[in-house]
Order: structure tokens, then C-alpha cells, then sequence
């Protein structure tokens, strides 16, 4: 995820997998942009996969978000 999507349309929508870059040249990944999709999910009952926050390994940054997996 490399920003915020505010008007993700989500309707038609089954599941949505969101997460951070990994690698050398990754990007930081923000979680009030994974917490607004997360949100919009919750209220659609769209189910999320959050994948990773990454960084310089996928492993890096975890997998938590607000203390959950």
C-alpha cells in the first residue's frame, strides 16, 4: 500500500488484502491508511487481510495491527 484510498468502493467486494512494501527500496507504510480500510470493511462486512507492514525484510514490521493478526 503505497497511500490512503478514501473512496475504495467496496460493494462488489468479497476480500481485501492490504500491506506494506518489503525489500531495500520499500516504502513506509502508514496504518491510519490500513486502519481507514480496515474501517470501511468492517462497516461493508468485507473481509481483510492484512498482510504485512514490511520493510527491509517482509518479517520486519510485523503483522499486527491494533494488537491483532
Amino acid at each position: 500500500m503505497l497511500g490512503p484510498v478514501p473512496s475504495l468502493e467496496l460493494s462488489r467486494i468479497d476480500w481485501v488484502i492490504v500491506g506494506g512494501e518489503s525489500g531495500p527500496a520499500h516504502r513506509a507504510l502508514d496504518l491510519a491508511w490500513v486502519r481507514d480500510i480496515r474501517d470501511q470493511c468492517v462497516d461493508l462486512r468485507v473481509a481483510l487481510f492484512f498482510k504485512q507492514v514490511g520493510g527491509l525484510t517482509p518479517n520486519v514490521g510485523g503483522r499486527l495491527l491494533d494488537g491483532r493478526t
